[in-house]
């Protein structure tokens, strides 16, 4: 045999019949009739095989790296029963961790790496813990004994202990403002001596936390817990590009202590409590993470020839319709594919052409420019774009779909406009409209004219602007309420995302009673309530 059988392996069973069998059989096999007999017999060994393979994987919750299958999702339910785990994760990627490290978890139940465990594969989301009672300020008692070093994790890294203790092995230092770096030691105002905020750490260095943010790995480490952020350039050693080169206080990285809180806690207020346990997570990029240079086109008529690009996209054309469709959209790491420079579809010299027959479908794309098409109909999928431009007449089928989708700005004045899980930051202009589950932070139109009222059309689980006229709109189960985003700056990261001071009849605005908006796929507002929910079982009592 030439090859080696492995279960991990897809292995043709036909093949491997017919290389077990003995040379003198192949070499008179000349119309090779055995070889076919052994396909047909190989065919039913391979459903047979894939089958026994899908057997055991069911019998686990995630994933087996060495058979690389996943059980099967209809079971999920069944094996969390079993173990008397109470899903709160909205992905199936975070039930999956869930049943899976359920026994781990109630082993070392109400521990910190829990906590960040937990939050981690529930909420798929980078986490720093702080537990408040650590930055709630004390008064310091005089002839109090401080706790040894070895009680702050210390133990075995002589290098930094001996940052304290002089070399004569007295129990008090020789210098009194490293004395005052003692992590142990109740303080209440910042010396501004010290530098306190993220910075990177060694490989060796035992203190060091480990943080992966838009795919990148980062090890740092708590500089002193009294300090204050140096003069040095920069937020830290984690990647904030989109915030001032300054200390920002209130981040994961401020380790200054407050006065108890004692106001019911929300989104800005009531955390710094000893009966607290802060999270801090890294804003959502949405849409817009860093994109590599060999993943952004300009966009011409040759693009569909281009190796690198079809390396990353496939392009089929059926009759009139042409599919863009990022490979990565369904994966779990999705990449965008940005285009540049103004798409201009179905140009005609009049400027409005016929709506039938050209369809053109992006899927998994940034668009940095605007996309004009005279003629034809244009429909997106998990797009981010600029402006979407449609000029072809139709009030009966829609000129634009889009799901899944972010606008600066929509225009098609003399179409049917189509909507589900959008968010339009700017105007929408259309003739028609039908929308559900979608975020409206601009003035819905008719026409270009400022007084002009909106078309006929239809909007349901969806928000609008208080100033917002009806017109000749049917709405239905909507929200009069401006929705609150990290950011509102097409490109930048965190935009369209929904900020926690946003009202909850728009984080649980869709039909399914996930949040409306572009990032309804994400379920972002849902994996951080999950979270919450979560932990309210493996956290001491009271916290």
């Amino acid at each position: 045999m030439t090859d080696t059988y492995h279960p991990a392996k897809k292995f043709n069973h036909a093949e491997l019949l017919y290389k077990i069998l003995p040379t003198l059989y192949r070499d008179r096999d000349k119309q090779q009739d055995l070889k076919k007999y052994l396909n047909a017999s190989g065919l039913l060994l391979d459903q047979i095989h894939q089958t026994l393979l899908q057997r055991y994987a069911d019998i686990f919750p995630d994933t087996d790296k060495a058979y690389d299958i996943d059980s099967q999702k209809w079971l999920l339910p069944y094996l969390a029963a079993l173990l008397d785990v109470h899903v709160a994760s909205p992905l199936e990627k975070g039930q999956r961790l869930e049943i899976a490290n359920a026994i781990s978890w109630r082993k070392a139940k109400g521990t910190v790496q829990v906590v960040e465990q937990m939050a981690e594969s529930i909420g798929d989301m980078e986490v720093v813990v702080h537990e408040a009672w650590k930055r709630v300020a004390t008064t310091a008692r005089l002839g109090l004994p401080l706790l040894p070093l070895e009680a702050y994790g210390y133990t075995g890294n002589e290098s930094y202990s001996n940052k304290f203790l002089p070399s004569s092995g007295s129990d008090k230092p020789d210098i009194a403002p490293i004395w005052a770096r003692h992590p142990g030691l109740p303080a209440g105002t910042v010396d501004l001596r010290c530098q306190g905020s993220a910075a990177a750490a060694k490989t060796n260095n035992p203190a060091a936390n480990i943080s992966h943010i838009a795919g990148k790995k980062y090890r740092w480490r708590q500089t002193s817990l009294h300090g204050a952020q140096s003069c040095n350039p920069g937020h830290s050693v984690m990647p904030f590009k989109t915030l001032k080169p300054d200390w920002i206080p209130g981040y994961f990285d401020d380790p200054s202590v407050r006065t108890i809180d004692f106001r019911n806690p929300n989104w800005r207020q009531g955390h710094f409590h000893p009966s607290r346990v802060l999270l801090f997570t890294a804003t959502h990029p949405g849409f817009f993470t860093q994109v590599p240079a060999s993943r952004r086109f300009l966009w011409n008529e040759d693009l569909i020839q281009n190796e690198s690009f079809l390396n990353i996209v496939n392009v089929e054309i059926n009759g009139d319709t042409t599919i863009f469709h990022n490979k990565s959209l369904d994966n779990d790491q999705f990449q965008a594919i940005i285009i540049r420079q103004r798409v201009k579809l179905g140009q005609v010299p009049s400027g409005t052409g016929p709506v039938d027959p050209s369809v053109w479908r992006f899927e998994g794309f940034i668009f940095s420019h605007t996309i004009e098409a005279d003629s034809g109909r244009l429909e997106l999928e998990r797009c981010a774009v600029l402006a979407a431009e449609v000029h072809s007449t139709d009030l009966d089928l829609p000129v634009i779909t889009a799901n899944d989708c972010l606008f600066k700005r929509v225009q098609a004045a003399k179409g049917l406009v189509q909507l589900q899980y959008c968010t339009v930051l700017n105007i929408t202009l259309a003739e028609n409209l039908l929308a559900s589950g979608c975020i409206f932070n601009g003035l819905i139109r008719k026409d270009h004219d400022d007084v002009t009222q909106p078309g006929n059309g239809c909007i349901r689980y969806s928000s609008i602007l208080p100033e917002q006229a009806a017109g000749k709109l049917q709405l239905f189960n909507h929200v009069i309420k401006q929705a609150v985003f990290f950011s509102t700056i097409f490109g930048e990261s965190g935009c369209a995302v929904l900020h926690p001071a946003t009202s909850k009849q728009i984080k649980h605005g869709a039909q399914d009673g996930a949040e409306a908006g572009a990032y309804h796929h994400l379920y972002l507002q849902a994996r951080g309530e999950a979270v919450i929910k979560k932990l309210k079982d493996f956290l001491p009592t009271g916290m």
